[in-house]
């Protein structure tokens, strides 16, 4: 059976990154929802699951692109 909610250092290391870096990208700051409870951050599983397939979708979209030929935008500086 899996477990419904997470501990920050489980669900960094579900998604492989430091705990810092999961913050970053935690509510309100980044994409990924958390439940609260007291002083305690959790994080649903199904939120995970669902942030790891839209970085999926995303960079599908940007390797599509690269293989259609189309150029990077040039910078100014």
């Amino acid at each position: 059976m899996q477990k419904l909610l997470l501990s920050a250092k489980e669900a960094a290391s579900a998604l492989g990154i430091s705990t810092r870096h999961l913050f970053t990208l935690s509510v309100p700051r980044g994409p990924i929802p958390v439940v609260r409870l007291g002083r305690r951050i959790l994080y649903r599983f199904r939120d995970l699951e669902e942030f790891i397939q839209g970085a999926d979708q995303n960079e599908l979209e940007r390797s599509s692109h690269r293989e259609g030929g189309q150029a990077a935008p040039a910078s100014d500086g």
